[in-house]
């Protein structure tokens, strides 16, 4: 009989190691938190970065729950995507354009910059209109930032499991006219972006996102403030790289391209552009010297000046060395997320742990 039944335990265990197993990829750095301390911190980073950064812990936790405002579940449900928590893609805004300011002065400008930036530096047509190094465009070239531009690793852990999960998304929503077909149609229409495009973009912004957010870079603040906001230094590597992709993927949908404005009566006074969305004044934009429907004359504090200003060298309502040019790189746009995201995980890490 007891033969019988060690046979019985070993037969099990030699079938339920033969059932498939859903493959889960946990994050690193954030694997000091219990999972209903992780739900909660990135739900209100989310609501901070969506909302604004301003607000205090209550405030945010208050935010998160209103009736109605869906971006910090969607966030959490992308980060779970990416850690293999759920297997079900995402589904929510993915083809809604009434998300889209189409704005043809937007559109044009940002095209404008695509084609300075595409120099056949990449193989790739795609990855080469995105790919520059930043600063692209300084005032002054007195400084070094090569050390903001990371090698990238091509051998990690988690790339095969990530590349899967990015490429996915883009071939189902570049496949579905979803809104990365619709932003891709905006800029690239006459060329196909076919599987092996797909695959390689999908190959090289995981690896962009996973240079940073598992570098050595720290940035000190180089300004006074009062504001808890901003902590004395920025280290990139707080931040999983799930969640830069989970960002990403709720303001672009992985097209570096895509903008949003703020437009009324026809006039732009802000915008957001780049796979983070990072908010950037109209009146930075070259343009909005020569056409007075753009901007409002006074550069107003908006994520971008204020990141620029007390991490990264800029002076104030000036691109010393770094502009919204960059925001529409793959790094400059995971850089400034990066830094905003860091920014409200010191603020809030303390109340939740």
């Amino acid at each position: 009989m007891k033969l019988k039944i060690i046979f019985i335990l070993i037969l099990v265990f030699i079938l339920s190691s033969c059932i498939k197993q859903p493959i889960k990829v946990e994050d690193t750095n954030f694997n000091d938190l219990t999972n209903s301390q992780k739900e909660l911190l990135i739900r209100l980073i989310a609501t901070g970065y969506n909302r604004g950064g301003g607000y205090s812990f209550e405030n945010l936790k208050k935010l998160a729950n209103e009736n109605g405002d869906d971006y910090d579940d969607n966030v959490l449900y992308n980060y779970k995507y990416f850690i293999g928590k759920i297997n079900t893609p995402p589904t929510k805004v993915i083809s809604v354009k009434s998300l889209v300011s189409d704005d043809d002065r937007i559109k044009e400008y940002v095209n404008n910059i695509i084609n300075r930036f595409s120099d056949n530096s990449n193989k790739n047509f795609f990855i080469d209109a995105f790919d520059s190094k930043i600063p692209t465009n300084p005032i002054k070239n007195d400084r070094d930032f090569e050390f903001l531009n990371p090698n990238t690793i091509k051998s990690y852990e988690k790339r095969d499991f990530l590349v899967n999960k990015v490429y996915n998304l883009i071939k189902r929503d570049y496949s579905n006219n979803y809104l990365f077909k619709y932003w891709y149609d905006k800029f690239f229409k006459d060329i196909t972006f076919n599987d092996d495009n797909i695959l390689f973009y999908s190959k090289f912004l995981v690896d962009i996102a996973y240079a940073y957010t598992n570098s050595d870079i720290e940035l000190k603040r180089l300004q006074y403030t009062g504001s808890e906001l901003y902590p004395e230094v920025i280290k990139l590597n707080h931040i999983p790289v799930e969640l830069i992709l989970a960002i990403m993927y709720q303001e672009s949908k992985f097209f570096p391209g895509s903008f949003r404005a703020e437009i009324s009566n026809g006039n732009i006074y802000a915008l957001s552009f780049g796979l983070t969305h990072v908010l950037i004044d109209a009146d930075f934009l070259y343009i909005s010297n020569t056409d007075e429907t753009i901007g409002d004359g006074d550069k107003g504090e908006r994520s971008f000046d204020l990141i620029s200003y007390f991490y990264l060298g800029n002076n104030r309502n000036e691109e010393t060395y770094f502009s919204d040019w960059d925001l529409i790189t793959i790094r400059g746009s995971i850089l400034y997320s990066a830094i905003y995201l860091d920014m409200l995980y010191q603020k809030l890490i303390k109340y939740i742990k």
